[in-house]
């Protein structure tokens, strides 16, 4: 039969993404780059939207942001840690919607390592964050600001909310661009997870 007959059992581009995959299967120090890798499709079934970054970029030193009282704070005080970043915004509908599910999981995670940080990203007043708090009922999750959007021009946040995964040794791990059911206990068990082998 000529071989021009012949068809592909698999279109070329999902043949492309299985050789992809067996590649980084196949070459640990690839795969090792990003920890989130080895559980890929349980975290994004778990959170869908979420991107696991491979390569995993460094947080950049000197990224800082603020406390309620506008004191500095350094990104790279928590390191050691998994930190869940999330930048949001007072205005934000889907930020009232997600804030609580955050406080939850912190509330949750936190004594075994997990940093919760909600970055309130631009010109937010501290009066209206303070309401905000007041009005979702937030009780674990400790005001933060970064009023010049250091944050977001940073790591590349173009819509809020987004919230990163951040590993311990500063790497971004993944990144989801809206709002999220994070204390699902799909998620719970995932990070729970990923803490034990940090």
């Amino acid at each position: 039969m000529p071989s021009s007959i012949l068809t592909p059992v698999m279109p070329i581009k999902p043949v492309a993404i299985v050789i992809a995959m067996w590649l980084l299967a196949m070459a640990p120090g690839v795969a090792a780059s990003n920890p989130l890798l080895a559980n890929a499709s349980a975290w994004q079934a778990a959170l869908p939207g979420l991107e696991i970054l491979t390569p995993a970029p460094q947080v950049p030193n000197g990224l800082e942001f603020e406390d309620a009282r506008g004191q500095s704070l350094n990104l790279s005080a928590t390191a050691g840690r998994l930190r869940l970043v999330n930048l949001w915004a007072t205005w934000c509908a889907p930020c009232r919607e997600e804030m609580p599910a955050l406080d939850r999981l912190s509330a949750r995670l936190r004594a075994q390592g997990l940093k919760v940080l909600a970055i309130a990203s631009g010109p937010n007043a501290m009066a209206d964050i303070e309401r905000f708090y007041e009005r979702a009922d937030l009780t674990t999750l400790a005001i933060h600001r970064d009023p010049a959007s250091q944050f977001a021009a940073t790591l590349g946040a173009t819509a809020l909310p987004t919230t990163f995964l951040i590993g311990p040794n500063g790497r971004v791990l993944a990144r989801l661009i809206g709002d999220a059911h994070w204390d699902a206990p799909a998620v719970v068990a995932l990070i729970r997870n990923q803490l034990s082998n940090e």
